[in-house]
């Protein structure tokens, strides 16, 4: 795994900022997205560690159980962003938050409906929040990933920000704050574990494009990260497309098993029909890596269930949905502050 200094690692993640803002002077605009800032801001400054929320005891700032657009200022933009507050929410409870970031060429909404998260969260009790993406240069919404036609803004500020602002009105635990995504949304959930792995504490990526990261993947401590594929994906080649940048899932997720100093695997850890389990493990700190397989499927948020054996016969407890299992992942691996 890649050491690096604190100092220089808070210098690293300032200098992107710094880059990433100056490059969005270059982005196309939009009605719905103003043009970005070409002078850098004296706050665009990402927040890498663990802060402490401000917002407890303070009235949700949204009816609880509904889902309503809300908007920050990070970089220059007048962001969106999908909030979720669970049903029984209480103002004096630390509560967890799920970032769930959408595709190219969707929105937060279709993200809400795609994954059925806040459904969950009101199950749960957690904080289901859906980030909005940028119109690019492609003109079409996404995520700044490093492909060709994706926004040129610094979509990692736009998530320390909107952390900030999420702690300052709502009470949530700053060790259960996770990331998932679809797509490109699942793109931007890995620039995310590379970048913010000291803020944010496990990582759920589906059917996600992962380019290379501009100036490489360099995660403060190993990450705990769940993937889900399918090996007909169209748009995002299970075995990869150097034409389309794109690398095959099994060398991703090596890359990643490596980054985390894993020494197992992959081995197989669940077998169903058309479902394979692949896990990374004895990683270090509180690390694993999870692939499921799914043979056959295409380029979208699996509807099939997962089977969670239980007790000693082996019978069905239950079924989990993708979102539900994605949650279970989460709930096992908080950050662990060292």
């Amino acid at each position: 795994m890649h050491n690096m200094s604190k100092v220089g690692t808070n210098l690293w993640y300032i200098s992107v900022a710094l880059c990433a803002l100056l490059a969005a002077g270059c982005g196309s605009t939009s009605s719905a997205s103003p043009a970005p800032s070409r002078i850098p801001s004296p706050e665009a400054t990402i927040i890498t560690t663990p802060i402490t929320s401000t917002g407890c005891a303070k009235p949700a700032p949204t009816p609880p159980g509904r889902s309503v657009n809300e908007t920050i200022l990070s970089g220059g933009l007048t962001r969106t962003y999908l909030l979720h507050v669970p049903a029984g929410y209480q103002a004096h409870s630390s509560e967890a938050v799920v970032l769930n970031f959408h595709g190219h060429g969707s929105n937060a909404i279709q993200q809400e409906r795609r994954s059925r998260m806040s459904l969950l969260a009101d199950q749960q009790g957690f904080i289901a929040v859906y980030p909005q993406g940028v119109v690019g240069p492609d003109g079409r919404t996404g995520w700044a990933t490093g492909l060709r036609g994706r926004p040129r803004v610094n979509d990692v500020l736009f998530v320390s920000d909107l952390l900030n602002h999420l702690q300052s009105i709502l009470c949530i635990d700053p060790l259960r704050i996770y990331a998932t995504g679809f797509s490109n949304g699942a793109g931007m959930t890995n620039v995310l574990a590379c970048t913010l792995a000291g803020r944010l504490a496990a990582f759920a990526l589906v059917s996600g494009s992962y380019p290379p990261y501009p100036g490489g993947c360099h995660p403060v401590r190993p990450v705990p990260l769940l993937e889900f594929h399918g090996t007909s994906d169209p748009t995002v080649p299970y075995n990869g497309s150097m034409s389309k940048q794109l690398p095959p899932i099994l060398a991703w997720l090596q890359g990643w098993a490596t980054r985390d100093g894993c020494t197992m695997g992959p081995t197989v850890f669940y077998k169903q029909v058309n479902v394979t389990g692949l896990e990374w493990t004895d990683c270090q700190g509180n690390a694993t890596v999870v692939h499921y397989r799914i043979q056959g499927e295409g380029h979208r948020w699996p509807s099939i269930t997962f089977k969670e054996p239980g007790g000693t016969t082996g019978t069905i407890v239950k079924a989990l949905s993708v979102s539900a299992l994605i949650w279970s992942f989460f709930q096992q691996h908080p950050l662990v502050i060292s």
